[in-house]
């Protein structure tokens, strides 16, 4: 999962030691002498065979390892629940969370442990969670970890319209139609899947309605126009912006792909694929590597989004006949739903309009550009 994540083993009675609580200091060095005798015992057999008296000693690596997070992710009622690969028990007085964030209660003792905290969490907000586990032997393991505030008024929303090619008026920019009211705080746009990303772009809270539309801009040029509107939505006024939409401008990231990969939105960028689009304006011929994607990574992004069930896919393999193909789209010519907002998750519920018909901000043109 995404985040980051710092975990260390501590000695207990052995100076120097990695893993807290596995064996006692004493019974180690005892076993260490042990083996250190039967080692010098074998060097002076002339024959590898062990003899038949002397069974070996076997240690399931299980038992001495201590409980590893796998996933952590804020839920309702103001609940973080965390997943470990064996049960865990959290010592309640290593709890730390940045922004501070109190725990009111705490279960544990299984694979999955919950947090109850005090008081929400801000949608979207990342928080970082410090403390320390153990297993039912005694092993211990600390960890560090990030998470996000739960966002449980997330809207309905479509990727609606977007553009891979820039120009001199214009940047490359996706525009997210809002379906139904809600705050966007924490949802996640992905050029890639949140498995597989190229480009992140996350939502700060503001509150949306239904009918209104969002205008994520990349490679932005560092203007003093290049605004991100949370209330007002004709402050912006770098390039492409919309008076009609919330623009907001990807700081750090180049233009998005011309003609080959995933776009999607997330409920937070661990969380719930919300909608994605699959282009590529590829070719598969028999012999093709990476099923004609072009690359491994690209393949390995269209993988990552028929596991999650975000694209319709003709046969049990994708290749590129299922993706939307944006030969002959341009700056002016940009790549859209249609005005319904259709959502089949495939190739029908996209078109590319005539030149000068992109409507960004506004309903989608129903009108389809002919070569």
């Amino acid at each position: 999962m995404g985040g980051f994540w710092v975990q260390s083993w501590r000695g207990e009675g052995m100076k120097g030691g990695v893993c807290k609580g596995l064996l006692p200091g004493y019974l180690l060095g005892s076993l260490l002498g042990f083996a250190c005798g039967f080692l010098g015992f074998f060097a002076s057999l002339s024959s590898c065979a062990r003899p038949p008296h002397i069974e070996p000693i076997l240690i399931d690596p299980a038992t001495l390892r201590p409980p590893q997070l796998v996933a952590i992710q804020a839920g309702e009622g103001n609940m973080v629940e965390l997943r470990f690969d064996k049960s865990a028990w959290i010592d309640p007085d290593s709890i730390r969370i940045q922004p501070a964030l109190l725990v009111r209660s705490l279960e544990d003792g299984n694979t999955v442990c919950r947090l109850y905290l005090d008081g929400k969490g801000i949608p979207g907000k990342k928080y970082t969670l410090e403390a320390r586990t153990r297993d039912e032997k005694g092993n211990t393991s600390e960890f560090l970890y990030g998470f996000y505030g739960f966002n449980d008024r997330i809207p309905r929303l479509l990727i609606n319209e977007f553009i891979t090619i820039s120009a001199t008026t214009v940047l490359t920019q996706v525009e997210i139609a809002v379906l139904s009211d809600g705050n966007m705080g924490g949802v996640t746009f992905y050029e890639g899947t949140k498995n597989v990303p190229d480009k992140t772009f996350l939502f700060p809270p503001f509150e949306v309605k239904a009918g209104e539309y969002i205008l994520l801009h990349f490679k932005p040029e560092g203007t003093p126009g290049e605004i991100d509107e949370t209330t007002d939505k004709k402050v912006a006024t770098g390039k492409g912006a919309s008076p009609t939409a919330y623009d907001f401008w990807a700081q750090g990231t180049g233009n998005l792909s011309e003609d080959n990969d995933v776009l999607s939105l997330y409920s937070n960028p661990e969380g719930k694929l919300l909608d994605a689009v699959l282009y590529s304006s590829k070719v598969f011929e028999t012999g093709m590597r990476y099923n004609g994607f072009g690359t491994s990574a690209m393949l390995e992004k269209v993988l990552a989004l028929k596991e999650e069930e975000g694209w319709t896919f003709a046969g049990t393999d994708p290749y590129p006949s299922d993706a939307v193909n944006p030969k002959g789209a341009t700056s002016r010519r940009s790549i859209c739903r249609d005005s319904r907002f259709t959502d089949t998750n495939s190739k029908s519920d996209w078109h590319i309009v005539p030149s000068g018909s992109a409507t960004f901000g506004a309903v989608n043109s129903d009108a389809i550009y002919i070569p």
